[in-house]
């Protein structure tokens, strides 16, 4: 008998730095003869360093990212669920809160029972990496300035006015609530590790860079894991279980020169990762790939509106910019979006025959605050499901 699952956010946003610390920091630090540090170069805090990221601790961090809100609260959740969720003890649940509230990266009260309120500390630095302007210019890096795209995605949650607000020294990765799922589903802590390493490539190689694929070499790999099991054939091993997250390609020893030498145009940087006769590919397809999730929401919602618009017309006007419907869509959910404005005109028909000034009142509202009013019924709706 299958579990229920908790419910969570449809695309959930996780720093890149904190996915990269809980794979396990890349321990090559001389790269092109140049010393480079992960825990610079991706601003990470000492406290999160300190940890020992075990499985149940790595799983309890993205349940909690998964289902928290844009301020990184959770305001009700029950511990039993979440054992049941990423498979562990209730106590796991309870120890490993004390300690994350001890290491300054969470706050928990119990409110009754096993229902727990949980608050992630700096959530928009901590979690997102993403910093005030004016904090953020004091740290940012040569390699920052020359990427034109680092802040591109954060345009798909964030108002324009904002994104002006905010700066990011390594950006973050948006991940489907599916993959999600199936992260927490992995029992085996280095097979999570290599999928928190592989997600932190693709979206730095395919997502940033434009890449086609996101490339681990043998050298990228053994060192974020233990080096107990850095070696190939438990790489190997390792990869296939992730087939349910991505297509998974292995290319060694004369594969490796002929499909990234022969038959790709291949850059400077996968040519030096080919030197090491041995290459992971890792391809997000279909719906386990959020970003082109969110690129087909677009379309979608803003034909939603259209509908809408036309229904409206009847009773008022109204003008919402499009970057407030990719929010509100990215944010609730086409289905959702459907029920709440199928709910506001329904309303609509109600009182212009039951209560003539209670309706003139409302569309006044709406042509001034449509996107609050649905923003307002939106959340009962999408607050009644992740707690359900």
């Amino acid at each position: 008998m299958n579990q229920l699952k908790m419910p969570i956010k449809r695309h959930i946003l996780i720093a890149n730095k904190l996915l990269a610390v809980m794979s396990g920091l890349n321990r090559q630090t001389k790269r092109d003869d140049r010393y480079y540090y992960e825990k610079h170069a991706l601003g990470l805090a000492e406290n999160f360093i300190q940890i020992k990221w075990t499985s149940s601790l790595i799983k309890l961090v993205i349940a909690y990212v998964s289902k928290c809100n844009s301020q990184g609260i959770i305001s009700l959740i029950s511990e039993q669920e979440l054992a049941q969720t990423i498979h562990c003890s209730v106590r796991t649940i309870q120890n490993n809160n004390k300690l994350l509230e001890a290491s300054g990266i969470l706050t928990w009260d119990r409110l009754w029972g096993e229902y727990i309120q949980v608050s992630l500390c700096d959530y928009l630095e901590n979690f997102l990496d993403l910093h005030k302007k004016e904090q953020a210019t004091q740290v940012v890096t040569t390699a920052e300035k020359e990427d034109s795209h680092k802040l591109q995605l954060v345009r798909d949650e964030f108002f324009e006015t904002e994104l002006e607000a905010y700066s990011s020294k390594s950006g973050y990765t948006s991940i489907s609530d599916e993959v999600i799922y199936l992260l927490l589903a992995v029992d085996n802590i280095n097979v999570l590790r290599l999928a928190l390493r592989a997600l932190f490539t693709y979206e730095k190689d395919v997502n940033v860079k434009k890449e086609t694929e996101a490339l681990l070499s043998y050298s990228e790999v053994k060192h974020v894991l233990p080096r107990y099991i850095g070696y190939k054939s438990a790489i190997k091993k390792m990869a296939a279980k992730l087939n349910a997250i991505f297509k998974v390609e292995v290319f060694e020893k004369e594969a490796c020169i002929k499909t990234f030498i022969e038959e790709k145009a291949t850059k400077q940087s996968v040519l030096e990762k080919v030197k090491d006769g041995f290459i992971l590919s890792f391809h997000l397809v279909g719906s386990r790939d959020s970003k082109t999730q969110k690129i087909l929401e677009k379309f979608q919602a803003e034909h939603l509106f259209t509908q809408f618009e036309k229904r409206f017309q009847s009773f008022g006007q109204y003008s919402m910019k499009k970057e407030t419907i990719y929010s509100l869509a990215y944010e609730f959910g086409l289905s959702i979006l459907e029920k709440t404005l199928s709910s506001i005109m329904h309303d609509l028909q109600t009182l212009m025959h039951s209560d003539v000034p209670a309706f003139h009142d409302l569309i006044r509202y709406l042509e001034e605050n449509l996107a609050a009013y649905i923003r307002k019924i939106a959340n009962g709706y999408y607050q009644a499901k992740i707690t359900a």
